[in-house]
């Protein structure tokens, strides 16, 4: 006598409780919380039972992992010194330690222009030393970034003067405080500016200069925007130059304070 097929619904109703399992073995063992994810339907349950099972295997393979260097991870590839290669050696050599690290699932990212010479050296000579879980499981990778050992300054304090404008001008959101210091958070020139207009909206934001050292920068920009007057009709319009002062805190540059142009009403 034949067995009976198994019905889609059967099927679904059997992953459902296989599941549960899961989580609960992932709960108990590993102290994994899942917040929403029982009630979240849009997930199709064979893609969750795949998700929890990357978990498990991850978990598993970290619980007996021992730490190692990369370079012995990689199974330590032959490499030359980077005073010893020509420029084009170094681009060959560079691509095939990438390929390299990439077929044991590990990548390096750069956030800026990175130098071949530079990114060959910073492998060869500080990656490579660093300790990771010797563990590789399909579908996991190992990232690095090279900003994250040498920071690119003048990239961040760009990056964050202009999302602190951005932000700060948006009346929908008060996300602009995560970008200011300990102590400009707590001081009230930044609210009473804001809470004087309804809406603003701004045209452009241009750094013109900045300098910086290690625990400071000072910014000059060229800033455009306009200020709707809060329970008027009336709005003012900010053209010109105006100046920000960052402090270097928490391993992150932060807003310390910014003198915006003086105002015309428009």
């Amino acid at each position: 006598m034949k067995k009976n097929k198994e019905t889609p619904k059967d099927k679904l109703d059997r992953i459902r409780i296989e599941n549960e399992e899961k989580k609960k073995q992932l709960t108990e063992e590993h102290g994994a919380y899942f917040g929403n994810i029982n009630n979240d339907n849009d997930l199709p349950l064979e893609i969750e039972s795949q998700f929890l099972d990357h978990i498990m295997a991850f978990e598993n393979a970290f619980k007996s992992a021992n730490v190692i260097k990369l370079y012995d991870f990689l199974e330590q590839p032959p490499f030359r010194k980077v005073e010893e290669l020509t420029d084009a050696e170094i681009t060959e050599e560079l691509n095939r330690l990438m390929e390299l690290m990439a077929n044991k699932s590990v990548s390096l990212d750069t956030i800026c222009e990175v130098d071949n010479r530079e990114l060959y050296r910073f492998i060869t000579e500080e990656l490579f030393l660093e300790e990771k879980d010797d563990i590789q499981i399909p579908g996991m990778i190992s990232h690095y970034t090279y900003e994250e050992f040498h920071p690119n300054h003048e990239h961040d304090i760009r990056e964050h003067s202009y999302n602190f404008v951005s932000s700060y001008l948006n009346k929908e959101s008060d996300y602009y405080t995560t970008f200011m210091s300990g102590e400009a958070e707590k001081a009230e020139w930044h609210n009473h500016f804001r809470q004087a207009f309804s809406t603003f909206h701004l045209n452009d934001f241009t750094i013109k200069e900045l300098v910086f050292d290690t625990e400071k920068a000072v910014v000059q920009f060229d800033c455009d925007f306009v200020g709707k007057v809060e329970g008027s009709a009336e709005s003012l319009h900010f053209l010109g130059a105006g100046e920000m002062n960052l402090l270097f805190q928490w391993d992150f540059w932060c807003v310390d304070k910014i003198i915006f142009p003086k105002s015309i009403v428009r």
